[in-house]
Order: C-alpha cells, then structure tokens, then sequence
C-alpha cells in the first residue's frame, strides 16, 4: 500500500513538474547574413545576447520594438555606461519603465570591448553596429574564436536596405520573423509619408549644415552624405554643404561654414554627461529648456550674417533619433526643414510618439524637436 501511494505521489508530482515548468524553445541551428555579407552560424531563438552601441544606432531599441517589455530578459550584457554618458535621458526613461536593465553586467563598446569580460559572461550572440564591429574588428575575432557569433547590423548610412536587413536579422534572432515584418512596414509607411512628396518639389535644393550642438563655443561635428544626418538631409533633397570637405564625420572649419553661407541649419541635441550646455532634447526637455539651450548656438560670433540666421531656418532635433529604427522621425524633420511648406502636414513627434505607443515600454515624453515659430 506505501509503495503504491508512493508511485502515485511521484506521478502526480511528475505530472505538476510538467505544468508548471517553463517550456523552452526548441532551438535550430541556422546560417545568417549579417550587414557585412558575413555568413554567421548561430542558434536560435537566442536565449541572450551581448548589445553594443545602444546610444549610437545600435540593436537596443530594435530588440525593444521586436520583443517588447520582456527585452530585458534577453540581454546578456550592456554598455549601459556609454548609453547613460551619451543618451542620459534615454537611460533614465527605460531604467526606470524596465528596472531589470540596472542590474544587467556591464560592458563597454568597440575598441574598448574587454573580450575575456564578454566571452565570460556566455551570450548566445553579440550584436554590433558594423562600423563599431570595425572599429573593434581583432576584439570582435577573439570573441568569435571562443565559440560566439557576432552578427552585424546598420542604421548608420540610413539606407532602407541595411534598416530592412537589420530589422530583419533581430526578428530571426529572436524567433519573431513576423513582428519584424510589422516593425519594418511601419517604419516604411512612415518613411514614406516624405519620400512619396520629394517628385513633387521643383524649387532648388538648399544648402544646408548640420552639427551635433555640443557647445555654442566650439563647432562639434557634422556629416556628409555618407552619414547619419547628413544622409538624411542629402535624402530629403538638401545640398549638404559638409559634401567635398567631410568624408563621413568631422569638425567643418568655420571659415568654410561661413563662405559656403548655409540657408538652412539642423543643429541636433542630446543629454550628453559631459556637455552641460549642449542643445538639450530628450525625453527630459520641454519646450523652454530646447529653445533656451538652442539659442546660443545662434549667436556665434560671425554667424549674424548666414542666411539661415538671418532668415530664422535654424532647426533642432534629438540626435539619438537619427541612425536607429526610429529615424523615419529624422527623415520627417529633415524634410520639414528643408521644405516647411511642403511638408506642413507632417508631425514628426506625433508620429514617433505612436511608434512608443504601438512598440515600446516607453510613453514618450519630453520635447524631441524645435521648428523656427519656436525659438
């Protein structure tokens, strides 16, 4: 009689085992291409990976949008340091909607990528920018040599291609093929609320600067067509001035800014650590603290004369929206910059408040963008 109620306990104690435990994905080995046309061998759906880059255009917010509030769960490892120094506000604001991220480990990015520290921490897989994955090629070798792959993404050139690939390459990762899908066509449609007006415009294209407003003391860098905002400015039929004197990104000489006499001007902001009187938007501006932070990057001395000053087309827009998945917002604003008229229907910052609505676990909040009428 014990030895039969013995079985019985045992059975059922099975039978709740099976309940009640996790189901883990059954997981495939598959051949990805990566950005760099990199054939990679990875197992999927990833259990966690290591991000690198996560404030300047790398898979932080795309594994968000993807996966969703459980992200966190996903994650390795971090450079949670780079993006508190440079994104400050956007750490503040995830940090606090997804608290797991604080506790994540630690790592840094790149060339400073301790490998022994990654390969230590056992990630599925890293996650790289591919001019981060250059920048730190040797690191990035000795991490693959131990047995992780390493897949490349890129929103850096803002090209729809390498936003679709990247998107993509996420999903399959994750094992959510479909929701990648959805992301890239809503990215896409908003893209296109822009680039389905440009055969409409006739008139020149203005010559346009763009700057990382770091400090109204001293220009900071701008881009060409090659990069980032420069690109998205060449895209939206600007004549980017940097064009010829800038090959992706650098520090524009001043008497050049002023011969070339820009009409336009797209100064871009962020909460950078280390950069107290930076152009400030974010999710922890507002509308006084962008246009009071913006207005001394105006008065440089010398500038009184560019035609962009004197005809109130200076401009201002969160840096971290261009070059990642929410840069359709950067396309948006661009656009409206270049050509106010044609574009005065288009509200960027509606528009990426919907994108958080519909994908993030972040309401967004704060003020992202500064149009002439409000500075």
């Amino acid at each position: 009689m014990h030895r039969k109620m013995s079985l019985l306990l045992c059975s059922c104690l099975f039978c709740l085992i099976l309940v009640f435990s996790p189901v883990l994905a059954e997981k495939t080995e598959v051949s990805l291409t990566d950005i760099l046309g990199r054939e990679v061998k990875v197992d999927v759906p990833v259990d966690n990976m290591a991000l690198q880059w996560s404030a300047s255009g790398g898979p932080f917010f795309t594994l968000f949008a993807i996966e969703g509030k459980d992200a966190a769960s996903k994650i390795a490892a971090i450079d949670r340091e780079n993006l508190k120094e440079n994104r400050y506000d956007i750490w503040e604001a995830f940090s606090t909607a997804v608290p797991e991220l604080t506790s994540l480990p630690n790592i840094e990015s790149g060339k400073d990528l301790n490998p022994e520290t990654l390969i230590a921490l056992h990630p599925s897989v890293v996650v790289a920018p591919k001019d981060c994955y250059n920048e730190g090629i040797d690191i990035y070798k000795k991490i693959e040599d131990a047995g992780i792959p390493v897949i490349t993404i890129d929103f850096h050139e803002e090209k729809l291609e390498n936003h679709k690939k990247s998107i993509e390459l996420m999903g399959q990762l994750l094992g959510k093929e479909e929701k990648a899908v959805e992301v890239f066509d809503y990215y896409k449609a908003q893209q296109e609320k822009v680039t389905s007006k440009l055969d409409k415009i006739t008139t020149p294209e203005p010559r346009v600067y763009h700057e990382n407003a770091m400090d109204p003391n001293e220009m900071s860098t701008s881009h060409s067509s090659a990069y980032m905002w420069g690109s998205m400015l060449n895209q939206m039929r600007g004549d980017v001035i940097a064009d010829g004197v800038i090959e992706k990104t650098a520090v524009m000489s001043e008497e050049y800014l002023l011969k070339s006499n820009p009409e336009v001007i797209l100064f871009t902001g962020s909460y950078w650590a280390n950069k107290p009187d930076s152009l400030r938007l974010g999710f922890l501006s507002d509308e006084k603290t962008a246009k009071e932070t913006l207005e001394p990057f105006k008065h440089r001395e010398g500038w009184e004369n560019l035609d962009a000053i004197k005809n109130n087309r200076v401009y201002g827009a969160n840096i971290g929206i261009g070059r990642d998945i929410t840069d359709f917002a950067g396309f948006q604003m661009a656009a409206k910059a270049l050509y106010p008229d044609v574009f005065s229907d288009v509200d960027p910052e509606a528009n990426l408040r919907d994108f958080y609505d519909k994908y993030m676990p972040v309401k967004l909040y704060g003020k992202w963008f500064v149009e002439p009428s409000e500075n």
